[in-house]
């Protein structure tokens, strides 16, 4: 067990997650805008900062989960059972693409979230916020903000995903001796299609 799951460390470290990001821009766009209208209008702060931590937690972690699942099953990133002897490479293969993707848009997301908490801050005046949520505003609440407005764009960069392309997304998400494992299996498969 030990050794698979540093095998498959090594694989998701050998995929280099971080390149995926560049590969997103229309993902970024769209999460960027997404984000936006989280920072101008004032019912998203007022929500933002009653919703609490855990429940900011859970919508963080369903944007992250909806982004990943869109860009695996978009860009066709799943694989499927072929060969019963292949069934554990395939497992392994599959639970590399989403740690890989995951990771990815972990890193978007920290990003993004970044980039929204100096945005609100620059964009939202103090006594603006302390009117609007009817207390003397701080950082905490300009956090908030930005997490929620985070988590809006990229359940929206999503979407924008499906603009990017497919094979620059394949690119980013597999090392080349993953993207040549699975040309090979595609070749593999193209006489059966034919039968």
């Amino acid at each position: 067990m030990r050794g698979r799951l540093r095998l498959l460390g090594g694989m998701v470290r050998a995929n280099r997650p971080w390149r995926l990001v560049p590969s997103l821009a229309p993902a970024l766009a769209a999460a960027g805008a997404g984000a936006a209208f989280g920072i101008f209008y004032s019912n998203i702060w007022q929500l933002a900062t009653a919703l609490g931590t855990g429940r900011q937690v859970t919508v963080m972690l369903l944007a992250l989960v909806a982004m990943t699942a869109w860009l695996i099953g978009n860009n066709g990133l799943w694989e499927s059972s072929r060969h019963r002897s292949l069934r554990e490479e395939m497992v392994l293969s599959n639970l590399s693409t989403v740690l890989t993707v995951a990771c990815g848009v972990l890193i978007m997301f920290i990003l993004l979230l970044l980039f929204t908490l100096l945005a609100a801050a620059l964009v939202i005046p103090p006594h603006y916020l302390g009117s609007t949520l009817m207390q003397p505003p701080g950082i905490g609440d300009y956090v908030m903000i930005a997490w929620l407005s985070t988590s809006m764009g990229t359940v929206a960069g999503a979407l924008g995903s499906g603009f990017a392309d497919e094979s620059a997304v394949r690119q980013a998400a597999y090392s080349r001796r993953e993207q040549e494992r699975r040309a090979r299996l595609d070749q593999q498969d193209e006489p059966d299609d034919t039968a």
